[in-house]
Parts: structure tokens; sequence; C-alpha cells
């Protein structure tokens, strides 16, 4: 979500808006809106949020409010009576607000209040358990680098349970590929990094398994790799799988969550059936072994990505929407 929010504020300040951003990790933001003139003010808590809006309020107060996650939604009805301005919320989560029934039932208020919710995939609006208009997340058009593809499977996820990483180690295993010169990079961190690490081990494999940890150079990896492997079977959105399609990079992805919302109308051979290995192993080894098909689908996946993930038509809708909520 920090990082859409890199994205998005950037491109509505390219368009003469003036943007302020409540919330996120000051070394992530201050790079990017910095140069674009977006007023960044740190928080952490709903209090914490609740203090900076009171603060970035006092120059003005702004068109319309948009939140992220039901902290800052709770956050910005307390300031509603400051504001006196329209919310809007995204809904970055495939369930409901509140976390047992009785939560749920202080939380189903907050719908009531906003002039619009929006749901970041059709999977998500299913299940966010409140009307919600889909648009889905834009992410920018990556920078050429002149580098080559090699044999490599990239993973970059969260290392945490829901993204089930074990389930590309356990395929890993199945496919062979590693006897054919091909390696599996794994970038991201979580709680299961110990876990992942014996798994590998005790799988034999850890001589083609490298785990990068947190990394800074993921476009240039995505543009080195031949195969990006998604596992999430119930993924909201998936960044890092627009990401690489916008690279050009093929995505074998778990036919769960918004994946075949991204993948099914060009790739749907790129989809396998969460938490299968063996499914997942089969489809590693068909696509590893025709560079040309990989190339085709490349094509396909950054086609779609033009048609419907750049972040300038994401603000486009997001535009449309704005519009309409501050006119009404």
């Amino acid at each position: 979500m920090e990082r859409s929010l890199t994205y998005v504020a950037p491109e509505l300040a390219r368009r003469g808006h003036e943007v302020t951003v409540v919330g996120g990790d000051p070394a992530r933001m201050a790079p990017v809106f910095d140069p674009v003139g977006v007023t960044h003010f740190a928080a952490r808590t709903t209090a914490d949020v609740v203090w900076a809006t009171r603060r970035a309020t006092r120059a003005g107060r702004p068109d319309l409010v948009h939140t992220h996650m039901t902290a800052a939604e709770l956050a910005g009805v307390v300031t509603l009576p400051l504001m006196r301005r329209p919310i809007v919320t995204t809904r970055h989560f495939a369930s409901p607000r509140g976390r047992d029934r009785n939560a749920r039932r202080v939380w189903s208020v907050l719908p009531h209040l906003m002039a619009a919710e929006i749901a970041i995939s059709q999977f998500v609006a299913d299940h966010a358990g409140s009307d919600c208009l889909v648009i889905p997340n834009g992410v920018p058009r990556p920078v050429p680098i002149d580098v080559e593809r090699r044999p490599v499977v990239l993973v970059a996820q969260r290392l945490d349970p829901e993204k089930d990483t074990a389930t590309v180690i356990q395929a890993w295993a199945r496919s062979g590929l590693a006897e054919q010169g091909w390696t599996l990079d794994v970038a991201g961190r979580g709680r299961e990094d110990r876990y992942l690490a014996d798994l590998v081990t005790g799988l034999g494999v850890e001589g083609s398994v490298t785990f990068l940890g947190h990394v800074d150079d993921l476009p240039r990896r995505m543009a080195e790799a031949s195969l990006l492997v998604a596992t999430a079977p119930a993924e909201p959105f998936g960044l890092s799988v627009v990401e690489a399609m916008a690279s050009g990079l093929p995505v074998v992805a778990a036919a769960g969550g918004a994946h075949p919302e991204l993948l099914g109308p060009v790739a749907p051979e790129l989809l396998f059936e969460p938490r299968r290995a063996s499914a997942l192993a089969d489809v590693l080894v068909q696509v590893a072994a025709d560079a040309p098909e990989r190339d085709r689908l490349g094509a396909r996946l950054r086609a779609r990505f033009e048609a419907e993930y750049t972040i300038e038509r994401h603000v486009d809708r997001l535009e449309e929407l704005y519009d309409r909520v501050v006119g009404d």
C-alpha cells in the first residue's frame, strides 16, 4: 500500500494537484515526494494521523480526503468536523472491516460516512462487505535497462504465510530446473525466513536457491530474470505481478485472489492451482523449456499492462471519481 502511494501521489502532483500525504515511512516517501512538491507528514498511529491531519489543514482545508486502511479511515472520520470535506477510501484487503462480529458491527458505520469506496480489484470488491468501485492499482513504466535475460526464476514477495512461498520451493525441487542451469532467487523478508531456509536445505536444493532479502534493485532483477512466480492464493492485487508485466516478464501465478483478473484474459496458461507444488512445477518446466514462447507471453502481458495498469490509467480513473465526488 505504501509503495502504491509513492506512485499515485507524485502523478497527482505532476497533474497540478496540491497533494499532502499523512503517514508512511519517511525514508521511503521523501525521495519520491520532495522532487515533485508532495507534502508529507509522518504518522505511525491513529492518534498521530489525527494530529498530523489537523496540522496539515492549518493552511486551509483540502477539497477531498482519500484514506487507506482502517486506522486512516478512523482518523478521517474523527477529523470530519474539522475538514467538512468528502472522504474517499481505498479497500486493500479482501475482507470486511473488523476481526470479529462485534468489531464488524462497530465498523459497519464507516461506509455511510464515505463519499465512495474503492476496491483495488474485483476480488477485493467481492469480499469487502460493502459496495465498492473497482479501480485497479497502477504502476509506472519501468526505465529501460540494457541487460539480457538469464535462466532465473524470481520470487518477489513478503515471506509470510499468506504468500505461500513454501509452494515455490517445493515446486522448484520437483521441477529439476537446477540441473538445467536455472536458479531460483527469492527477494523479500518475513516471518518465514528461517522456515523457508530450512525447507530449502531439507529438499537438497540449497545450491540453486538464493535468498536475497530486501532488494533495492527489483526493476533490474525483473529485467534480468526469465520468470516471476507469485504463489499467494488470495492476493488482493499483486503490485509485483503488474511490475513484472510492465517489464515484459512472464508471470506464473496461483489461480486465486486477483491473479486471474491480471493474467487470465491474456495468459491463462500461466495460472496454476493454488498450493499445489506439482501443478506449479509442471508450468515452470513447460515455460522454461520454450524461450520464444516466453517472449510471446511477456509481450502479451506487457500489452495488458499498457491497456489497464499504468499509473496514468489509474490516476485517470481516480480523477474521474474525485471530480464526481467533489462536484456532488
